[in-house]
């Protein structure tokens, strides 16, 4: 165990380290960050369809929501070029790259005309476009960053500084305005189908039973080495976003949903947080150890909601005792939900509860539709999870308790001495 720690410390994690101060990649990450806000929303009118199934007469507000989380994707768009610019310390030139960010995407999105106006699928405008979207937004950062230094003006110019701002942007809306020109309209490439296409490994693979094991587990062990599972966040949110928008047009058109690893899949194996630690919470109130006992009366309460960074880094990071139940954790507890959905047994979710800090059954539910299997299903995993980490943590309470009890030992021997 000891050399696979040191291994993954010496090899794994500075790769994974190097990738997440990247410049691009901090970029994405932030662009996923600010658009939250958006999601959460539109878990009114999610919450607000489902009342509408026992209450009659209720109006419609899935305008919210189409104008929220259904446009994700042109936020995305203007957010990336706007914070190249920010990030370029170029603040005065960030909106107009944010702006030129969404003109360039909506060029990209292939109008059709139609009686005397224009026609195009609102799924692009969201979450459905994302991966173009930061596609798109990184090209028009790219073009900004190029011309970051570039004026038409000298620095004792007398001409205003709001005037030269106007000028100098002039090349970089050009230049990027004519890229998806060239791609939409001289080549006839749909942006929108290419990247799909291109993106198809990736997210047909995070459909699969192995690609929400694999996701789950890289998840689990660098949070163990002591990096978040928020660094994977550009990654899964894009993908499982994308995924929930689908599966929520299905269902509108009246189909079945179909994407399993869609947003709000790891309410099934995140239980109390990242490596489903609320039993773990709940045995630290009976440890025989001090620092188990008082770390299980400061994390309680917080790990109902899913916050457990506290009792992450405090018990299991690092801790030799928690490395295979981490493991376990994500194996079983994703593929058993994965299965349960794969063959009916709950709901695959299809409305967008963007709840975090909800308690984890109460997102299943609404998430699944109203559905109580996905209740249960919650209600399984907890148990498997308290099933696995039970006999590690005993093991690393009376390690603990053994420590506590050396030390006091030690120092009453040094108070009897002096």
């Amino acid at each position: 165990m000891n050399r696979i720690q040191d291994w993954i410390q010496t090899h794994l994690v500075p790769v994974i380290n190097k990738i997440t101060s990247a410049y691009w990649f901090g970029i994405i990450a932030d662009a996923v960050l600010y658009i939250v806000p958006f999601s959460m929303v539109s878990t009114i009118p999610s919450l607000w369809s489902i009342l509408g199934r026992f209450v009659s007469g209720l109006p419609d507000l899935s305008p919210l929501s189409t104008y929220s989380f259904g446009l994700i994707g042109l936020f995305v768009s203007f957010i990336i070029p706007y914070n190249v610019l920010n990030k370029e310390d170029k603040k005065d030139r960030a909106l107009i790259a944010g702006f030129t960010g969404i003109g360039t995407y909506m060029m990209c999105m292939n109008f059709t005309p139609a009686d005397g106006g224009y026609l195009v699928n609102m799924s692009k405008f969201g979450a459905g476009g994302m991966f173009t979207s930061m596609v798109v937004g990184i090209i028009v950062g790219m073009v900004y960053k190029a011309m970051i230094r570039f004026s038409f003006f000298g620095e004792d110019s007398v001409i205003p500084d709001f005037v030269k701002n106007w000028f100098d942007n002039i090349i970089a809306i050009i230049a990027s305005l004519f890229i998806a020109y060239l791609i939409t309209y001289i080549l006839g490439v749909d942006l929108f189908t290419l990247v799909q296409f291109l993106m198809r490994p990736v997210t047909g693979f995070a459909q699969s039973i192995w690609g929400v094991v694999m996701i789950t587990f890289l998840q689990n062990i660098f949070y163990f080495f002591g990096i978040s599972g928020w660094v994977f966040t550009p990654v899964t949110r894009t993908i499982t976003q994308a995924a929930i928008a689908e599966n929520m047009e299905l269902v509108n058109a009246g189909l079945k949903p179909k994407n399993i690893y869609a947003y709000g899949f790891s309410r099934y194996h995140h239980i109390g947080g990242q490596g489903a630690t609320l039993p773990l919470a709940f045995y630290m109130l009976r440890a025989k150890s001090k620092k188990f006992r008082t770390l299980g009366k400061a994390t309680i309460i917080p790990s109902v909601f899913n916050i457990n960074e506290p009792l992450q880094y405090g018990a299991v990071v690092g801790n030799p005792y928690m490395l295979i139940p981490t493991i376990l954790i994500a194996i079983i507890l994703p593929a058993n939900a994965y299965i349960w959905m794969k063959f009916g047994f709950a709901s695959i979710n299809y409305v967008n509860f963007d709840m975090n800090f909800a308690p984890n059954a109460v997102s299943a539910f609404f998430m699944s539709g109203g559905d109580v299997r996905n209740i249960l299903l919650v209600c399984v995993n907890l148990l498997l999870a308290a099933l696995i980490w039970y006999p590690f943590f005993k093991a690393a309470d009376k390690a603990e308790y053994e420590k506590e009890e050396k030390r006091a030992a030690e120092k009453a021997a040094a108070r009897v001495a002096a």
